[in-house]
Parts: C-alpha cells; sequence; structure tokens
C-alpha cells in the first residue's frame, strides 16, 4: 500500500562507538495491510519488515513534505550533541548542510555505496562555529 505522505522509522544507532543517544533512520518504504504496521527494507536480505519489530526501534516520525531548496559548504561548521557538557570531543564536521525553507541539516558523511540511513534529529544538535 502506497502512502502520500512521507515517513521514517528510527532506530539507536548500532555503532560500536555510537553514543546512547545515537540514532539512525530508515525510510518506511509501506504499511502492511493487515494490521497497519509500518515496514522498512531489511537490507541484508533484501526483504521488506516491519519496523517496529527489528532491534533498537525507537519511533515512528512523519517527515515534513519539502523540498530541498539548495546545499551550502560546511565550511568549518561542527556540529554537537546539545545538553552533553563539552562538545569538543564529540563535535562532528559537516561537508555540507542542505537548506529547507524551515530549517537547516547537516551532513556529516557521505556513506559509500549508497547507504543513507543515517541521519540526525535537528532537537538532538547544537551548530559550533568555526573554531570553537
Amino acid at each position: 500500500m502506497h502512502s502520500p505522505l512521507r515517513f521514517t522509522a528510527w532506530f539507536k544507532d548500532p555503532a560500536a562507538d555510537a553514543g546512547p543517544d545515537d540514532v539512525v533512520s530508515q525510510p518506511v518504504v509501506g504499511w502492511r495491510e493487515s494490521d497497519g504496521a509500518a515496514m522498512v527494507l531489511q537490507a541484508t536480505d533484501g526483504r521488506v519488515v516491519p519496523a517496529a519489530e527489528q532491534e533498537g526501534f525507537v519511533e515512528i516520525e512523519q517527515l515534513p513534505d519539502e523540498v530541498p531548496l539548495g546545499v551550502v559548504p560546511g565550511n568549518g561548521w561542527r556540529v554537537a550533541q546539545a545538553g552533553q557538557g563539552p562538545v569538543r570531543g564529540s563535535a562532528h564536521t559537516p561537508v555540507a548542510f542542505v537548506v529547507y525553507a524551515t530549517h537547516v541539516v547537516p551532513v556529516t558523511s557521505l556513506p559509500p555505496g549508497g547507504d543513507f540511513k543515517g541521519s540526525w534529529r535537528s532537537s538532538n544538535w547544537q551548530l559550533l562555529p568555526p573554531g570553537e
């Protein structure tokens, strides 16, 4: 069943060096007709599976229906987790920022092989100017 709205499923980051609040996202690709469960692609075997039944599931979030206005380079700015005390060691340097009408999304890495599962919620991060 196709949905014109966009949703994403959030999961705890499985990376060994991930912090306790780090999350990654996967797009919801459909809904199970029998009970309405959000479905995501399980990359390991190419199946569509219920998001809530996968390890580390946090929640489903509706994405804004927005189109990016542009992309600007990172130019030395950094992002760090909000409310985590000293930020020097936990800051990430974005390679670029995707600009929308109401917000900006930092791109902190360019995943190899088209793996775009990683993403951050802006409410959990703060923007740091170059040199800070």
